[in-house]
């Protein structure tokens, strides 16, 4: 095991942000009629569950590689340079196109998106490099069952040789799998991550903190349950548990929180943070990531310390 190196396993998006757009009813004859004119420019943003944790951990100094299906097309390009800038090792299949979603935001911060998942994610690449300390693993938009059967094949080789798995199943699995074999892998997972919506669909609870008990009983060590603007919530086998609040930022853009709360959750664990500490720390990034609107390209501020 190469002590302090993240591996990241999961996509990787150019993500389109329209600001200020509203739902056009139908296109008129005329091309006036078809045009809804922009008070805001519009950005180009690093996105996808494997590339925005891996962006966020390099930025902080983190030894990072990264397994994602990052095109060779003008986007991927554009992709890869953003990652080399924060030393992140680029790795996995290089695909013909790379996957875009271009997110329309009205002024009250809701979304309408179109999405283009591009290839799938070679899982198996992950095993070919050094036995990293921490494996970081997410779903994504082209995900279906034999992806879950291909990350069993990768959580268990790795944890033998002492790795560290965090999995975040994200939306994309939700009636693609079935709930046995998802709760079979979690078996092989360290730290659970997700939404209390997503973790919600592969175990029922009234609360927060029933879900985590129940999750923490089928074998995961710990988990912890991201909830918004009302934070998040923490728990593990060995019998520590809590509540971190965060500040509501109000009509703002959330794309890319997630996938830095994930990333600086990690880097925190590696580093052998408290897990109320990581999580805290996870929260205050995920919020500053919602309140300056650039996605993971906005997590840090290299103005002050990457601590």
């Amino acid at each position: 095991m190469t002590e302090g190196l993240v591996h990241v396993a999961g996509n990787a998006v150019l993500d389109v942000l329209v600001r200020g757009a509203e739902q056009v009813e139908s296109g008129g004859d005329t091309w006036s009629d078809n045009v809804q004119r922009l008070q805001q420019p519009v950005d180009a943003a690093l996105g996808g569950c494997g590339a925005g944790a891996a962006y966020v951990l390099g930025a902080l100094g983190q030894q990072v590689s990264l397994n994602a299906n990052i095109g060779r097309d003008i986007w991927g390009g554009i992709l890869r340079g953003w990652l080399e800038d924060v030393e992140v090792e680029v790795g996995g299949i290089c695909a013909a196109n790379t996957a875009v979603h271009v997110i329309a935001l009205d002024g009250r911060g809701q979304r309408r998106s179109h999405y283009y998942t591009g290839e799938k994610v070679d899982w198996r690449a992950s095993l070919e490099g050094a036995v990293p300390h921490y494996l970081l693993a997410s779903g994504y938009g082209a995900i279906d069952a034999e992806d879950l059967r291909e990350l069993a094949v990768l959580f268990s080789p790795l944890r033998r040789l002492g790795t560290r798995v965090a999995f975040d199943p994200s939306p994309w699995f939700a009636g693609r799998v079935q709930v046995s074999d998802m709760h079979m892998l979690w078996r092989d997972v360290d730290c659970l991550l997700g939404t209390e919506e997503e973790l919600s669909f592969w175990q029922e609870a009234d609360s927060a903190e029933e879900l985590a008990e129940r999750i923490l009983d089928r074998g995961v060590e710990t988990v912890v349950i991201k909830r918004g603007s009302e934070g998040a919530f923490y728990a593990a086998r060995d019998g520590s548990q809590g509540h971190v609040p965060t500040e509501v930022i109000r009509a703002a853009n959330s794309v890319g929180a997630g996938d830095s709360f994930n990333g600086r959750l990690v880097y925190g664990l590696c580093r052998q943070e408290s897990l109320n500490d990581a999580v805290q720390a996870a929260a205050k990034l995920a919020t500053d990531v919602v309140r300056n609107g650039r996605g993971a390209l906005g997590a840090i501020d290299f103005n002050r310390s990457k601590s």
